[in-house]
Order: structure tokens, then C-alpha cells, then sequence
């Protein structure tokens, strides 16, 4: 697998669990949004996560009840013509109720401490100038507290990958990935599956559900992502119990192709330094050379054969004349399929 560099140095975010684990239905376009919104709240969310209390953030230090966060469209949509998308988008989310329960304070009507309820949309307001392609949102203050608070973790994740697919299931299972990518395995019932993808009433069919969401998702973060999955499910009888995510990660990938291209380099040159082998000799075993399933195995073998032609030519008798035939043909009996 070739690796590009720009996946390997993709730029990480980090985002609360709560957030990753939200129960939201967003189209792909909304998730973008929700996304740059955090990855502007990222000064924020350090701060939180190393302790310091929300109310002494610099950007909640004003007397408004909300703050302002400014992007470019071009962040969020690869041509012009999603321009309508992400305005349309901007209007859903004023619109997605946010409930947010405060604690209980003293209040100058009442003896008792009252607890402040806030409904709001995620978003107040928002202010699109085409021409300049930026975007300026306005959310309330409570809402953007919600959206920083690191009391259950943070998930790590390429910020990018939002803004590659157009699958708003890719995105959901990257993040999920992304959290739990310390394991080897993450495994989840169908049932759990459901509820967390917003996916209860859709696709009914355990293979639909397969077939529709998981194999498009693992095929297009195999393609784009630092860490992508490869997916199994486990079952009791004929019924699937489980949906396992075994996750796997790019970077570790380009490590081991690197490792294997020193070790087929290394190979290459004991067969030149030591058994006379000239181009056309490499030629004549590329096909084993380049065998991942053989590197170490070959390292042992021509190893092997230099100490035996070694021995053999100690004497007249013995000795191997053509030293790179010779090996060719040992080469080719032991590994050529």
C-alpha cells in the first residue's frame, strides 16, 4: 500500500467523547460545520482537559451570552457550487434543539436556587459573504461550554477526513475508530450499532446494514484515513452478535513497508557484495525478492548458501564455479511457486 504524505501528516484535532458519541443525525455538510466549530475551540478544549474551570476561558470572559467563531467555506467544501449546501446546513442547525440543564444557583426572587433551562439551536446565527466565501457563526455561551467540556475524554481524529468524504457514515465510524484506537478490536452489538448511527429504523436486514454503511465506510477510510478498519461480526448460532472493528493504523503501515524495503535492499546487496550477482541475476529471482512473506526467510537462506559455497570452494574438487547460477537455481527450488 502506497502511502501518500499528506495522510501521514494530516492535522489531529481532539473533541470531546461526549461529542463523538453523540446521538446526532447530521447530513455531511452539518457534521463539517460541527467539526470546524471545534477545531476553533481547540485552545479551549486543551485548557479544559489540563483543568482549568469553563468560566475562566478568555472566550467566555465577556458580558454577551454568545461568541463568535469565523471560518472560510473553503475549509468545509471543495468547489463553489456546495456553497448552497452549507448555507442550508446553517439553517438546520439553528433550528437542532439543544437543551442545556444549569446548575441550580441563588437567585435575587427566590430563596431557593433555581436551575436555568436553555433551549437554543446549536447555532444562533450565522453570516455567509459569498464573495469572500467566510462564515461567521454566533452560538450561544452554554452551548459552546457544552461543546468543550472534556469530563468523559477526548477523541483524537483527523480534522480532514470530515471535509474528504461525502459519507456521513464514514465520518461517524471514523471518529468512532479514532476514539478506540488504542485497542486492537472494538466490538458492539447491531442493537448498540443502531442507536449510536441514528440507524434504528433504517435497514431492518442485518446484510443491508452491512452492505449499506459499514463496507462503504471501510472501503473509503482504507482509501483517505490515518486509521481505517477491517470489519467481522461474531455469532451464536445463525444469529450475529457482534460487529468487530478491527482497526489498524497507516502511520504503523508506512513503518513496516519501510522496514521491508531495508530488509529486500539488504538481501540485494549480500547477493552483490558476496555471491556475485549482476543486474540480470536479480532479474532472474525479482519475483522471490519482492516477496513480503519472504524477506526473513531469504536473509537466512543466502546466508546459508555463502557459507556452503565458502566451504565447498575450499577445495578444487568441490568447488562451485558459477556462483550466481548456482544460487538462481537453489533460490528458485526452494521458494518459486
Amino acid at each position: 500500500m502506497v502511502i501518500s504524505e499528506e495522510v501521514l501528516n494530516y492535522k489531529i484535532i481532539r473533541q470531546p467523547y461526549r461529542i463523538t458519541m453523540a446521538k446526532w443525525d447530521f447530513t455531511v455538510t452539518q457534521k463539517r460545520i460541527l467539526t470546524k466549530i471545534i477545531s476553533l475551540l481547540q485552545k479551549e478544549i486543551s485548557l479544559v482537559a489540563k483543568g482549568m474551570p469553563i468560566g475562566q476561558l478568555e472566550i467566555f470572559s465577556n458580558v454577551d451570552d454568545s461568541i463568535k467563531l469565523t471560518f472560510s467555506l473553503n475549509d468545509i467544501v471543495k468547489n463553489s457550487n456546495n456553497y448552497t449546501h452549507v448555507k442550508k446546513a446553517l439553517q438546520e442547525l439553528r433550528s437542532f434543539d439543544v437543551q442545556i440543564v444549569l446548575p441550580a444557583t441563588k437567585s435575587k426572587t427566590s430563596k431557593q436556587p433555581e436551575e436555568e433551562t436553555i433551549l437554543t439551536g446549536l447555532i444562533e446565527r450565522a453570516v455567509l459573504t459569498k464573495h469572500s466565501r467566510l462564515v461567521t457563526i454566533v452560538i450561544h455561551k452554554a452551548t459552546a461550554q457544552e461543546l468543550v467540556k472534556a469530563t468523559n475524554g477526548l477523541t483524537q481524529f483527523a480534522e480532514e477526513i470530515m471535509y474528504l468524504t461525502d459519507n456521513s457514515y464514514t465520518q461517524k465510524l471514523y471518529e468512532m475508530i479514532s476514539h478506540w484506537k488504542d485497542k486492537e478490536v472494538f466490538s458492539i452489538s447491531p442493537d448498540d450499532f443502531r442507536e449510536r448511527l441514528s440507524l434504528v429504523d433504517k435497514y431492518p436486514q442485518i446484510k443491508d446494514l452491512i452492505r449499506r454503511v459499514i463496507r462503504p465506510a471501510e472501503t473509503e477510510l482504507k482509501e483517505i484515513a490515518d486509521v481505517f478498519f477491517v470489519f467481522n461480526t461474531s455469532s451464536t448460532g445463525r444469529k450475529i452478535t457482534k460487529f468487530n472493528f478491527v482497526i489498524k493504523h497507516k502511520k504503523t503501515l508506512h513503518e513496516d513497508e519501510l522496514n521491508q524495503i531495508r530488509l529486500r535492499e539488504d538481501n540485494i546487496h549480500l547477493l552483490k557484495a558476496h555471491l556475485g550477482f549482476r543486474p540480470e541475476h536479480i532479474q532472474a529471482v525479482a519475483e522471490i525478492l519482492s516477496r513480503n512473506d519472504l524477506i526473513g526467510v531469504l536473509r537466512n537462506k543466502i546466508i546459508e548458501l555463502y557459507t556452503f559455497i565458502q566451504e565447498a570452494n575450499q577445495t578444487p574438487k568441490t568447488a562451485i564455479k558459477k556462483v550466481p547460477e548456482y544460487v538462481i537455481q537453489s533460490l528458485k527450488n526452494q521458494f518459486a511457486d
